[in-house]
């Protein structure tokens, strides 16, 4: 399957994080702006970075049996053209593939194809984990990921880690509120993803697909992902 996402080194890339680095510290700034981008070929959109959320299907019951497992991959928009007040930490979110399947492998099969279609491997750290719950599954994770990393190496894995707060009571409510919190703050844009808007309007408790955009936007939230962290001692003038 071929990559609609590039790679995209700034020119001077090395002297470029440097500069930026020493700005950040003279400001006193925690983050600073990393030395290269991701373009969809097709649109020439620009991104920061992207990420790739999960969730798993919901518990078969005497009733039903459950709701679809889920996967998306979201993108953090770079503006082509930044103004002056422009925040680089309080980027834009965007939807760019779903998938929903009751099936696990049919599922972690999805995964392999929609990071490739953004460009997994592209980039040494791009998709190479995806945000949900890391204990359901293992099993049938594990078996795929021994043959994924007999064929292309450790980084071929599925690798999945828990979102921020993921252990904590009332995650459901928790992710809701990042989620609406987000589209309220016109930072969350689903595209033509419509499973998850659809989900939304329905609104079932710990739907799979609330609980995998909404973890991975709580994480967004909570900390730039796709910035550069300079470190804790940080120089300021005058000190």
């Amino acid at each position: 399957m071929t990559s609609k996402i590039k790679f995209i080194f700034e020119p001077y890339a090395t002297e470029l994080a440097m500069a930026r680095r020493d700005e950040a510290k003279v400001t006193g700034q925690p983050l600073v702006e990393k030395p290269y981008y991701f373009q969809h070929i097709e649109t020439g959109q620009l991104f920061y970075n992207l990420y790739g959320c999960v969730g798993w299907p919901s518990e078969i019951t005497n009733r039903d049996d459950g709701l679809p497992g889920y996967i998306a991959i979201v993108g953090i928009v770079k503006p082509e053209k930044e103004a002056e007040d422009y925040k680089t930490s309080e980027a834009l979110f965007q939807l760019l593939g779903e998938y929903e399947s009751k099936d696990v492998p049919r599922l972690l099969t999805k995964c392999l194809e929609l990071r490739q279609e953004c460009g997994f491997g592209t980039q040494p750290q791009l998709l190479t984990v995806w945000y949900g719950d890391d204990e359901r599954f293992e099993t049938v994770r594990n078996l795929r990921n021994e043959l994924l990393m007999r064929q292309g190496g450790e980084r071929a894995a599925i690798l999945v880690t828990p979102p921020d707060d993921f252990d904590t009571p009332l995650i459901f409510d928790n992710y809701v509120r990042s989620i609406r919190s987000a589209i309220l703050a016109k930072r969350l844009y689903f595209g033509g993803c419509d499973i998850i808007q659809n989900r939304l309007i329905e609104f079932k408790r710990d739907d799979p697909s609330v609980l995998a955009v909404g973890g991975l936007v709580h994480t967004l939230l909570s900390r730039s992902m796709w910035m550069q962290e300079i470190g804790k001692n940080i120089f300021v003038v005058g000190d």
